[in-house]
């Protein structure tokens, strides 16, 4: 795969980087969907409650996803400098890394659980709905982490598609465990919302174990070598400079995403569900987003190590257009269908009036989200994570949260200010990312003879 990245043709080595890349991800989006569809015949309350986890589990989740990006980096750019002891070693030091990070988290979220829940205002018939919900997911990040080094890791040698077997499977085995056991189907308990949080856990559980087992044994593109596991100085060092930014990009947005559900929840539990039925179609729509921004990622980054300045600028150039304008198309398609999307989760027709309204206003800003995100692809894939940092701070709290807090809340426009608030972040994050990424400061890579050594000027 690496003569292809750094020489095949560059939509069509995206497309086979991506395409298992967004059946990953809509396996991943049908999670959500399949505990939505379980749950919403229990209860609004069910519905809603991991609605209201989430964005918290997400924030805990997010230093995990931060610091997998600097795996990507750093497999990619030596993989594209073709070391690979030195591939092997950086894989090595991140998996260790993430593994030790993930039980202070899990810890840490189950102890706060409770607290952060009430001071995002969840609504009183959700909030022990949610505690349960948060507390179970949290002691299972341990296995959450490990799946995040093997996705990682894979992805910067180019190999999309052992991460989406795994999935795959994963997917399934939630299916199969969902009802089982919120519905206490045969020998098994009524769990409800926990039931779900259950299934969720062990399925994701079995995918990480088995991706740890392939690192290990070397049957995939990369191997953690037992010498290189205990951490070690200069190579966290370098974990925590290419990675920590986004670390931090990540957990701030995710915490963004923690106060904006508190914003939500304001309005009450029909508001709160159209928006959580809402997000889960949403993602649904993304998967295109994250197979273009993991090909971007893999690409760029080969190709920089590989001192290919000019390849890797048409990569980035040609990769956002294409992002860009399959997200028109697909944001039309749900525009159209919205109605019906919402009924198959709910009849609920507060829920349904609330949710087409949301999908009318928001679903028109994803293709400019997702420009946003391929630009930040282009960045971080030079291991630059700083800029998309910045701006996603920015786009968030400066943009999404202040604006639609003022629109909702302050000139008293209830939900509709809230959709318009997150509408204007993406068409302005995204613009204002892209033309940063037009001033070409990202062209250095930080493996090599000469790491961190200019390419080629801007044009």
């Amino acid at each position: 795969m690496r003569e292809r990245i750094l020489g095949g043709p560059i939509l069509g080595t995206m497309f086979v980087l991506a395409w298992p890349v967004v059946v990953s991800n809509a396996l991943q989006a049908l999670y959500n969907l399949i505990d939505a569809f379980w749950l919403g015949k229990v209860s609004t309350e069910a519905l809603s409650a991991p609605t209201v986890a989430w964005p918290v589990i997400f924030t805990f989740m997010a230093l995990g996803i931060g610091f997998q990006a600097a795996g990507s980096t750093l497999v990619a750019q030596h993989t594209g400098a073709g070391d690979r002891a030195g591939a092997d070693r950086a894989a090595s030091q991140v998996f260790s890394f993430l593994f030790l990070l993930s039980i202070c988290v899990g810890l840490t979220g189950w102890g706060l659980a409770p607290r952060i829940l009430r001071l995002v205002g969840t609504p009183a018939d959700i909030y022990p709905l949610a505690v349960s919900y948060l507390r179970i997911v949290a002691l299972g990040f341990p296995l959450m982490y490990g799946a995040f080094a093997f996705t990682g890791l894979l992805l910067g040698v180019g190999d999309t598609r052992t991460p989406m077997y795994l999935m795959g499977a994963s997917v399934v085995a939630n299916a199969v465990l969902d009802p089982f056991l919120i519905f206490g189907w045969g020998p098994l308990p009524e769990l409800g919302v926990a039931g779900a949080a259950y299934a969720t856990v062990g399925s994701r559980g079995i995918a990480a174990c088995v991706g740890i087992w392939l690192l290990a044994t070397g049957r995939v593109g990369v191997r953690l070598r037992p010498r290189w596991l205990l951490p070690r100085p200069a190579d966290v060092g370098r974990i925590l400079r290419v990675g920590g930014p986004n670390a931090v990009d990540q957990t701030a947005t995710s915490l963004g995403f923690v106060v904006l559900m508190g914003l939500v929840a304001g309005f009450g539990t029909a508001v709160v569900a159209a928006y959580g039925i809402g997000q889960r179609i949403i993602h649904l729509l993304n998967v295109a987003i994250w197979g273009a921004t993991t090909a971007l990622l893999t690409m760029v980054g080969q190709n920089l190590g590989a001192g290919q300045f000019d390849r890797a600028e048409e990569i980035a150039r040609r990769g956002i257009r294409s992002t860009v304008g399959l997200l028109v198309l697909v944001s039309l398609a749900a525009f159209l269908l919205r109605e019906p999307l919402y009924r198959l989760f709910i009849s609920d027709p507060a829920v349904i009036a609330e949710g087409k309204r949301f999908l009318g206003i928001f679903g028109f800003s994803v293709p400019f989200f997702g420009m946003f995100a391929a630009a930040s692809a282009v960045f971080r894939g030079a291991g630059h994570t700083v800029p998309p940092m910045v701006f996603s701070l920015v786009r968030l709290w400066g943009l999404r949260i202040l604006s639609s807090w003022i629109l909702a809340y302050g000139l008293g426009l209830g939900p509709w200010g809230l959709w318009v608030g997150m509408s204007l972040s993406n068409y302005l994050g995204g613009l204002g990312l892209y033309l940063w990424l037009l001033r070409g400061t990202w062209k250095r890579r930080l493996v090599g003879p000469e790491p961190g050594q200019v390419l080629a000027g801007p044009d």
